[in-house]
């Protein structure tokens, strides 16, 4: 049974919005430092992200692997020790071998979403210091803690907590019920992706093409996932027409080099279309409110960052919260951690999104020529560990030891 406040005062409150993997890592971490922990999420059951594919990298791979579940992930997970991207012809353009960060930390995974979900949901489950509510959809949130949500037709409730946590995504209800700075940005670039039941024979990664950017990448299951950018006028076209068959034979043209998995997508395939939009803030905490994830700092996705870096925020406010005791001096912590790193990572991603972008064929030659060059002239591994914001190895050890505390040690 969860614990009630009322009944465990010495415990404090907190309540997630959203059960994503960084909404869920919190609560996690949370709940083994002691919190009575609410996490509502609007679906009607938790997303397993079906059609969708995940790289987790070492920073990401440090905090899961940190709270234990390294064996349970690698079971059904493709082990990558090497990102390269080509041109559509196959030609490495850059190339770069996962540096070894220690603790196991020498590779990346690519897995479906829903396997990851999996994980954390049953972990979820299995912690008595957690509620999960589904179908609660959050109205509400204020800096003094207060969350009003309703949940079915149940009307509206409200709860006030010592700590909300905004994992809530772009459209951050959180993020609304604060000062936080923020500033979205449409983009007007949209991106595909989809799942193909193949894994076939062939480099994967990312092509840099003249329709823009096409990878794929193997699950570890036989599956495959795959995404590409949708922005060029032949392919806007066809996905406003729904025409997945044109599609296909356009990303055929791009990019021989992947012929063999584009071959393997069924035109049938349920594609998810998103356009990128990015939000910057001034703070990540506000009072009692602190956000996490995209509802902080959602970026485009070419670094594959996203995910990894709101496990990454979830891990340090369950750190400064645990060292600093008081809410407040932990936020201010954890911003000032946090927001400077992240912030250097959506940068990095939109300059990559504009390169990739690059259609003419005079222009990809100059593009393709100084990554090149710049590869040959410096460690190709260094921007990849800016792009990690820490040090993987210390971060695995942190969450290691505060996922060893468990709530029931301070009931």
């Amino acid at each position: 049974m969860p614990i009630d406040p009322e009944l465990h005062p010495q415990h404090r409150t907190a309540v997630i919005a959203g059960a994503g993997p960084g909404g869920s890592v919190a609560a996690l971490l949370l709940a083994r430092q002691g919190f009575a922990v609410t996490v509502l999420e609007r679906a009607a059951a938790p997303s397993r992200g079906a059609g969708a594919g995940l790289l987790l990298q070492p920073n990401g791979l440090a905090v899961l692997y940190g709270l234990g579940f390294r064996d349970r992930l690698q079971a059904k997970a493709e082990r990558i020790s090497q990102a390269t991207v080509r041109d559509g012809q196959g030609r490495p353009i850059v190339s770069v071998d996962l540096p070894d960060f220690g603790e196991g930390l020498d590779h990346a995974l690519a897995m479906h979403r829903s396997h990851l979900m999996q994980v954390l949901h049953d972990a979820l489950e299995d912690e008595p210091a957690i509620t999960l509510i589904t179908s609660a959809e959050v109205l509400a949130a204020s800096p003094d803690g207060d969350v009003w949500y309703s949940c079915d037709d149940d009307g509206v409730r409200h709860v006030v907590a010592d700590l909300v946590v905004g994992a809530d995504g772009i459209r951050s209800v959180v993020r609304e019920g604060g000062d936080f700075g923020d500033r979205t940005r449409h983009t007007a670039r949209f991106y595909v992706r989809g799942l193909t039941n193949a894994h076939p024979d062939g480099p994967h990664g990312e092509f840099w093409t003249s329709v823009g950017l096409f990878g794929w990448a193997p699950l570890g299951d036989g599956s495959s996932y795959f995404y590409a950018d949708v922005t060029a006028a032949e392919s806007a076209r066809a996905v406003a027409h729904d025409d997945n068959a044109a599609l296909i034979e356009i990303w055929r043209r791009a990019v021989p080099a992947a012929a063999a998995l584009i071959d393997s997508i069924d035109p049938a395939t349920p594609l998810i279309l998103t356009e990128t939009r990015t939000v910057q803030t001034a703070r990540f905490g506000d009072g009692r409110l602190a956000l996490l994830g995209d509802a902080a700092h959602a970026m485009a996705p070419t670094l594959g960052q996203g995910a990894n870096s709101a496990l990454v925020d979830a891990a340090v406010l369950a750190i400064e919260l645990a060292a600093a005791g008081e809410v407040g001096t932990a936020l201010t912590r954890y911003d000032a951690i946090r927001r400077p790193a992240v912030h250097k990572v959506q940068r990095e991603a939109h300059r990559l999104a504009t390169m990739a972008a690059i259609r003419s064929e005079a222009g990809r030659a100059v593009r393709d020529n100084a990554v090149r060059l710049a590869g040959r002239l410096r460690d190709s591994s260094t921007p990849f560990r800016a792009w990690m914001q820490c040090n993987p190895a210390t971060l695995l050890v942190q969450v290691s030891d505060l996922s060893a505390t468990s709530v029931l040690d301070h009931a």
